[in-house]
């Protein structure tokens, strides 16, 4: 088993939308095949709010928790190490990938 949590927490949730699958589905399936290895994902419950989603809108495979900033804190005071992408520039709109 991985012991590797991806912690989602902005726009990039909508992803995981199921009504979004269609568009996002070579990621989507790429995550779930991640799932199936072991590798857990984590969605902000602040940010599902922020987006007007519900837990029941998102895959099941991810799990949604209180807040991004407090998981990764209680992951890192667990031991895991914290990995940053760098993105240096914001390409597409909100309303185009929601």
């Amino acid at each position: 088993m991985m012991n590797i949590v991806v912690v989602i927490h902005g726009t990039e949730i909508v992803t995981l939308a199921k009504k979004n699958y269609q568009k996002y589905k070579v990621a989507v399936d790429r995550m779930n095949y991640y799932h199936q290895l072991g590798v857990q994902f984590h969605i902000c419950g602040l940010a599902l709010h922020d987006f007007d989603y519900t837990p029941k809108d998102m895959q099941d495979f991810v799990k949604i928790v209180p807040s991004a900033f407090a998981d990764l804190a209680g992951l890192q005071q667990e031991g895991y190490a914290l990995i940053t992408p760098r993105i240096f520039a914001k390409q597409l709109n909100t309303q185009d990938i929601r």
